[in-house]
């Protein structure tokens, strides 16, 4: 089975952060987990999850869940 994932920027003319991203994925991941797993709010924050910009206002981020992902895409990453 073959996951795929969309990054993508959010403001016109977009700012690099897709391309930055794509082009280094595994350190992007294993960071944003370190950033997630030291903060120690119990189900997400302004400071390790959430986007100011959300317009669900991040109801559906689970910190729990993105833990999992992000550590899932590092080793992933890591093994290919």
């Amino acid at each position: 089975t073959r996951t795929i994932g969309y990054f993508f920027d959010t403001c016109e003319g977009g700012n690099g952060a897709a391309e930055a991203i794509f082009s280094d994925l595994t350190n992007f991941a294993a960071k944003a987990y370190a950033l997630a797993a030291e903060c120690d709010c119990e189900a997400g924050c302004p400071r390790c999850l959430h986007s100011t910009g959300c317009p669900q206002h991040n109801e559906a981020l689970h910190k729990d869940l993105g833990l999992f992902l992000l550590d899932a895409i590092s080793q992933a990453t890591q093994n290919t």
